[in-house]
């Protein structure tokens, strides 16, 4: 592969990783800033109120809710699984174009991305 065409490979590839992440931030960051996201409760409390449930529908739907709750988290888990093999794969088919400084960068790109992305889980683990 040519200098010219690794080039425009790396300068597509950053173009379209910040659009991406320029979204997601975009999302994440501004999408909620003044609506912040209710809590499970909160939706609960307002799917009882608006379907005037009484105390034997409130309690079977609490009971399916938390059962459904459970399958959702291990779909959540496997996605997860999946989608950080995924980004591996992404990361390491980047470092192929990359020359050795490059990579160093990378590494401390990937970092602060990581970081970024451990402190937005905490903060929806807090909501």
């Amino acid at each position: 592969m040519q200098a010219s065409s690794k080039t425009l490979l790396f300068i597509l590839l950053s173009f379209l990783l910040g659009g991406v992440g320029g979204l997601v931030v975009g999302k994440s960051y501004y999408g909620r800033a003044n609506k912040p996201r209710p809590s499970r409760e909160d939706i609960r409390k307002e799917f009882t109120e608006r379907l005037r449930l009484d105390a034997h529908q409130r309690a079977a739907v609490d009971s399916i809710l938390e059962f459904h709750r459970s399958k959702f988290g291990e779909m959540r888990k496997r996605y997860s699984e999946r989608f950080k093999a995924h980004r591996d794969t992404l990361r390491w088919d980047t470092r192929k174009v990359l020359s050795p400084e490059q990579n160093k960068l990378y590494d401390e790109f990937i970092k602060e991305m990581d970081e970024r992305e451990g402190k937005e889980r905490e903060r929806r683990g807090r909501e």
